[in-house]
């Protein structure tokens, strides 16, 4: 089964690429009217054409129109019988536009906007960045950002071990702690929060996320190295109302998340959100006597407001988090050594302040100051057994950015200063480590633009550490556009990170392994290249896209987690041996009809590191994945069916050889398919759902080492690679009230 699936997805890249076809983008909408009883009419034979070029188009029958587009923003101009001549501005992309057009009137002002909901690749953006909407993210049950890529091939997703029910994300085949998270341009997931953080951002809370990989921009720092996710959370001007979600699935997972959004004035707005997590018993579907997933809660509370002014805008607000889960042997009540029962426990206390204020130059129209202040304080305590961690961080970061343009639509500039602090208190079975990070650094960015054909990004950062003395970050990105759909990137920077051992590899403690840290870690450093090709094409009038991508990742300083010294012992230590990874990736989106969507993406890693002079694959990376998804909605959409079809290939597990025979492992795991699929069914006002997960219960066997024994020298619930907990069966609801739109 594996094979044929491997080789459908193959065949199905190869037979659906274009050939020797022209490909354009269109806006798609209506023409109509309003009779004297009130009804909407459609209006056929209303000539459509644009202000910048002679393209134009005929409105058919019932009043639908499709009009291909250049450049945006442009005027779209209507003519019809019987009316007046109608100008609209279309600023963006739009596959649903309605055009009123008021017999013998002319609407002024009117302001059209296009929005993508689902995944969106933009070819005139000098980076290759993947946007994931709302449409895009509802394809899956999204509990929490950890869950928000189970449809995207760009971004892994694996469990970390076998008894904290954490997830942690790869991308280019390389560690979460290598890519960059932030929301509205905040950091997210930084020191403390590495190895959970994933877990805080409950998905319904999420507008959009924007996927870059490789090095991104100076203006975000020098910790990218794989790649950069961004999120953007519902805003208070736009968001709706009212929200509510709930989640409930098989194993006693339930989830509620409630949001809404007021407008007070034309100026001021505010929203509030409040999320509610939590495991309700326990369950052992492997019968390995440990639980698959802790019991506990997580909650989470988030409330901004926002500020609009002729010349300034402004945000601010505060987000708190609180976590409690404990797993282990069925039964076990607290991790504590005196128990009969091996227990493990995650808590979490995460309060944080921001503020972001925006300012207009005034007689510069380009001109602009943007200021971020983030304020937070985090404590973490986790018990693994007999391993005990507690964590302390404060943190304070701001960012000051100045955008202007030298020569209107040819050269502009971005520049700033930044300033990062962090106090950590940390303590690992009784062993105190602080440390007081001090960061202030300086950024530039030069743009170069030709017509928005070619355009080059040239950048520089250098940040003063007063622990590491001074880190420097040079970066560019080039795109070019050999045909009006297709793009042509190449990007290449340094990327630096400061490790935090404990923090970094909490997960990790899921183990009797004796930890050997190097006291004298220095930061890992790398150099990021990749090329991105996107071709996008029309098939039946709808609009199709083919992606391949290439980077390549050097470390010139590494900090190696290395389990192959012994079963019993975990090193951590820096190496600047050879280490490196090779990403390749194709991916392939048909829309053969308006209402069916069809994904296919196959990717290959090379990811290796010298250990002790032999270079080696590292662990649990498979060397070839590939995803098929396939998307469909009814014409008036009310129902949505979506399934997704993973395959992960073989991955090389730490060498377990000295261990007794009962508690040795394979060096390889096998390859496995996910499957997981989901049905929405929509009213006016709100959406229910069921779903499944691993559909064809997938279980690694014997997931976890010596559970016989939790307490020996042998015990490891790390060496995870596949699902513990079988196939999962799910069902929720959304409900929206969305503000009334105002009349132009």
């Amino acid at each position: 089964m594996k094979i044929l699936f491997t080789l459908f997805v193959t065949a199905f890249s190869l037979a659906c690429l274009p050939q020797g076809q022209t490909s354009q983008e269109f806006i798609r909408g209506w023409i109509v009217t309003v009779d004297a009883s009130g009804a909407t009419l459609g209006v056929p034979g209303a000539k459509l054409f644009w202000q910048t070029n002679n393209d134009f188009a005929i409105s058919a029958d019932d009043g639908s129109f499709s009009i291909a587009y250049r450049t945006l923003p442009d005027t779209l101009s209507i003519k019809s019988v019987g009316s007046e001549l109608m100008s609209v501005v279309v600023t963006g992309p739009s596959s649903n536009l309605t055009i009123n057009l008021t017999e013998g009137k002319i609407l002024d002002g009117v302001l059209v906007v296009g929005e993508n909901l689902g995944k969106f690749i933009n070819l005139r953006d000098p980076t290759s960045i993947e946007t994931i909407g709302m449409d895009e993210l509802r394809k899956a049950a999204c509990c929490n950002l950890s869950e928000a890529f189970e449809t995207n091939a760009s971004v892994d997703v694996n469990l970390a071990d076998a008894v904290s029910g954490s997830k942690k994300i790869r991308m280019l085949g390389l560690d979460g702690v290598y890519t960059q998270l932030q929301w509205e341009n905040m950091p997210l997931v930084r020191g403390l929060s590495t190895s959970y953080g994933l877990n805080f951002t409950p998905g319904p809370w999420i507008h959009s996320i924007q996927i870059t990989k490789g090095t991104g921009s100076v203006v975000n720092g020098y910790e990218t190295m794989a790649g950069l996710i961004n999120l953007e959370l519902q805003k208070p001007d736009h968001g709706p109302l009212f929200y509510l979600n709930l989640y409930g699935n098989k194993f006693g997972r339930f989830e509620a998340n409630v949001h809404a959004a007021q407008k007070i004035n034309a100026k001021w707005s505010t929203m509030t959100f409040a999320h509610l997590a939590n495991q309700q018993f326990e369950t052992d579907v492997n019968k390995d006597g440990f639980r698959d997933q802790p019991l506990g809660y997580t909650t989470a509370f988030l409330h901004r407001w926002a500020y609009a002014g002729k010349n300034s805008e402004a945000q601010f607000g505060f987000k708190a988090t609180l976590t409690d889960r404990k797993g282990g042997e069925l039964g076990a009540e607290s991790a504590d050594p005196a128990t009969p029962k091996w227990a493990s426990a995650i808590n979490t206390e995460q309060l944080e302040l921001f503020a972001k204020n925006g300012y207009f130059i005034k007689n510069r129209p380009a001109g602009s100051l943007g200021l971020i202040l983030q304020g937070q304080y985090h404590h973490m305590a986790t018990a693994f057994g007999t391993s005990f961690y507690e964590g302390f961080q404060r943190k304070i970061y701001f960012n000051a950015i100045y955008s202007d343009d030298l020569v209107k639509d040819k050269h502009s500039i971005k520049t700033g200063v930044s300033f990062v602090r962090d106090d950590y208190d940390q303590w690992y079975n009784g062993t105190k480590f602080e440390k007081t990070e001090i960061v202030p650094g300086a950024f530039f960015e030069y743009t170069a633009n030709s017509k928005d054909k070619l355009i080059a990004v040239l950048g520089i950062r250098g940040d003063m550490h007063n622990m590491y003395g001074f880190l420097f970050a040079p970066r560019l990105h080039v795109k070019w556009n050999p045909g009006k759909k297709s793009a042509l990137r190449l990007s290449t920077g340094r990327g630096l990170r400061v490790p935090n051992p404990y923090a970094d590899n909490n997960g990790l403690m899921a183990s009797t392994r004796v930890w050997v840290v190097d006291p004298n870690l220095k930061p890992e450093d790398c150099i990021s290249s990749g090329i991105t090709f996107t071709q996008k094409f029309l098939f039946n009038n709808e609009i199709s896209s083919f992606t391949a991508d290439y980077f390549y990742t050097h470390f010139f300083n590494a900090v190696m987690a290395d389990m192959d010294h012994s079963p019993q012992e975990l090193h951590l230590s820096n190496s600047s041996a050879v280490s490196f990874s090779h990403a390749l990736q194709f991916e392939f989106s048909f829309k053969p009809v308006k209402q069916l969507e069809l994904r296919t993406a196959v990717k290959f890693y090379d990811v290796k590191s010298e250990y002790d002079g032999s270079l080696q694959t590292s662990t649990f990376v498979p060397k070839f994945r590939a995803l098929f998804n396939l998307g469909y909605a009814t014409r008036n959409k009310k129902w949505l069916f979506d399934v997704t079809a993973n395959l992960i290939g073989k991955q090389r597990i730490s060498s377990t050889a000295s261990n007794p025979v009962p508690y040795q492992r394979n060096t390889e795991s096998e390859e496995y398919v996910l499957v997981n699929s989901q049905l929405t069914y929509n009213f006016k006002r709100f959406s229910v759902y069921v779903g499944g997960e691993n559909l064809l219960n997938v279980i690694q066997k014997n997931a976890i080492i010596a559970a016989d024994d939790p307490f020996g020298s042998y015990f490891d619930a790390t060496q995870l690679w596949a699902p513990i907990n079988g196939f999962n069966v799910y069902a929720g609801l959304h409900f929206e009230i969305k503000p009334k739109k105002k009349e132009k």
